[in-house]
This record gives structure tokens, sequence and C-alpha cells, in this order.
């Protein structure tokens, strides 16, 4: 179920309980034809919802089914079959159908290799008898052959089963939007004077959910780095110097000035 759907099937409910809840303000609403839509919608939008989810699990299931009963047929039933006529079986003029097929074969191609490597093996089922397989070893190979025809056809099966319930989901959503519209025409005037009653029934009709997608411009803005002044330098800012402080003195200690030098006496 995409996101779209649930969240259309999440917004019908929603108005359900809105309408289950305020009956005696809606008055005859909740017996309209339209509130009968609703309720169609709901339980069917639900069936396809569950109907895409099981073939989709039961799809994936038998697509690995189909894998396993290609492996089997391929080298449980043909490869013995093909390795004794390689070895007894090389000059009569049905060895290339006893030959394996290609690895790249899809499942359509190995049934037929398949059916064709039986019809040539029957004219010498004594040699591969005798060779060590078993007596009904060509019923074994058209069994495996119908197991994996059968898996094909449960696969396409639920295939079909999953496109159509997306398809009723897409169409059930389409048809619940316009069933809200409709409601939302003949709800609004009945509430119109209860305030707080008309913000509810918005708030329960509104679709909500869808992620909205990011705009490109925000994406480049986001992975842009911030454009530098060109007259800005680009080399780091000086750390300001702190002016030195001269170092205490110490109060305790006293300088003392030198005499100043005797001057001769005049004669």
């Amino acid at each position: 179920m995409q996101s779209q759907h649930t969240v259309v099937l999440n917004t019908l409910q929603r108005v359900q309980r809105f309408m289950d809840a305020n009956a005696d303000a809606l008055g005859t609403l909740n017996t309209s034809g339209y509130r009968k839509i609703l309720d169609e919608v709901v339980d069917t939008l639900g069936g396809h919802a569950v109907n895409q989810a099981t073939s989709k699990r039961v799809g994936s299931g038998e697509t690995a089914r189909q894998r396993v009963l290609r492996n089997a047929l391929k080298l449980n039933h043909m490869r013995p079959i093909a390795a004794v006529a390689a070895a007894q079986l090389k000059q009569v003029p049905e060895f290339t159908a006893l030959k394996m097929p290609p690895t790249n074969s899809t499942s359509r191609q190995l049934i037929a290799a398949a059916g064709a490597m039986g019809a040539a093996a029957a004219n010498y089922s004594k040699t591969f008898v005798d060779a060590g397989l078993a007596p009904d070893f060509l019923a074994q190979l058209r069994a495996a052959a119908a197991a994996l025809e059968a898996s094909i056809t449960n696969r396409g099966t639920t295939q079909t089963l999953q496109t159509s319930a997306t398809a009723g989901l897409r169409a059930e959503a389409m048809r619940g939007r316009e069933t809200v519209r409709v409601l939302d025409s003949l709800i609004e005037p009945k509430i119109a004077g209860d305030t707080v009653l008309l913000v509810q029934w918005k708030a329960a009709r509104r679709f909500i959910g869808k992620a909205v997608p990011i705009a490109s411009t925000s994406i480049d803005a986001a992975a842009t780095p911030p454009r530098q002044d060109s007259t800005a330098s680009a080399a780091p800012p000086s750390t300001p110097t702190v002016a030195s402080t001269p170092p205490a003195t110490d109060p305790t200690t006293t300088s003392t000035a030198a005499p100043p030098a005797p001057q001769p006496s005049g004669t």
C-alpha cells in the first residue's frame, strides 16, 4: 500500500470517527447516502490493501520456489540423462536433444528442453536404466517440469492480483477524496456556529502525511559553502599583544647611590 493511499484511508477513518462522535450536531448526515459511500470506500480500501500485501508476499515466495524447482529439474533429472547420453549415445540422431540447455535459459525454455529431452530419451530408455537411472526416470522428468510450469502459472496469477489490487486502491482513493469534499460541503453549514467543532472537523478531513519534496534550490544552497568577502584577508587575525609589566621592586631593598667624585681644590 503506497503512502498516498495510506493517507487517504487514515483521513476517511478520522472522518468516520468525527461523524460518529458528533451525531447529534450532524443530524441525518450519518444516515445519508454519502455516509454510506464513506463506509463502503473505507472497507474497500482495506480489502484492496490486504489483497495487495498478500499477493506480493505470495509472489515473492513463488519466485523463490521457482528457483528451487529449476535447480531440481536441471540437476536431479536433466543432468543425469545428458551425462549418460554424452557417454553412450553421441552417435544417435537425437543426441542434440539429449544435451543440457544453455545455462541462461529461462524457465519456459528449460521446460521445453526437458520435454524434448524426455521424448528423445524414450527411444533409449533401456540404455539409461542400465546405466543406473530409475526405471521411471522419464515420469520423474515430466513431473519436475510440470511442477515448474505450475509455479510459473501461480506467479502470474499473483502478479495479476497485485496489479488489480493496486488499481483498485488508486480508484477508491480518488473516490474517497471526492466523498470527503461532498461531506465537507454538507457538514460545515451545520456546525458553522460551533468554533471548536468546526476546528475539529477541519483537522479530521485534512489529507495529511504526504512527504513534501525538497526544492532543488534548497539542496544547492545547503551544499554550497558560504562565500567569503573578497576584501577580507585570508590570513588569520593577529593575536593582540599584551604590554609587559616591569617586575615589582622589593620594598625592603634600598638602592645606594654612588658618592660624587671629589673636586680638586683650586690653588
